[in-house]
């Protein structure tokens, strides 16, 4: 039957896609971990400069900034926006809502409410769509 080696194709990827994004972690962490002993082997052979395998090699020295703790800045009654805002930073500020988690709250309203509200419906496109569910047979 055409459907079902459609579906056992569509499996396949499934599984793939999982496995990929598997190795993909993996060789992320074994990428973080070959770079790190050979910025040690660097530093303790003195060595700022090298050319391997076709490419230059070299120590740079990086300063990163990290936004601090909601804790952190709440314990020294701090707003992160209001100090962005007020040092000429506001333009970083985006406001962002994910779809997907937009779309999962309205669902949850809708299962507690019935409906969504007026103005949360005056916002939103409600559009049905179709997809194929995938659970282990037992």
């Amino acid at each position: 039957m055409e459907l079902t080696k459609k579906l056992e194709d569509y499996n396949a990827l499934l599984d793939r896609k999982a496995d990929l994004a598997a190795q993909t972690k993996e060789n992320n962490a074994a990428i973080e971990s070959m770079k790190q002993e050979i910025e040690d082997m660097m530093i303790d052979e003195d060595i700022t400069k090298i050319t391997a395998a076709g490419y230059n090699f070299s120590l740079v020295n990086k300063t990163e900034y990290s936004k601090k703790s909601e804790k952190d800045l709440a314990d020294a009654g701090l707003n992160f926006f209001e100090v962005l805002r007020n040092n000429d930073l506001g333009d970083l500020i985006k406001e962002t809502v994910d779809r997907r988690t937009y779309s999962a709250a309205c669902r949850e309203m809708v299962t507690e409410r019935g409906e969504l509200p007026d103005e949360i419906q005056a916002v939103t496109s409600v559009y049905e769509t179709t997809d194929i569910a995938r659970r282990k047979a037992k």
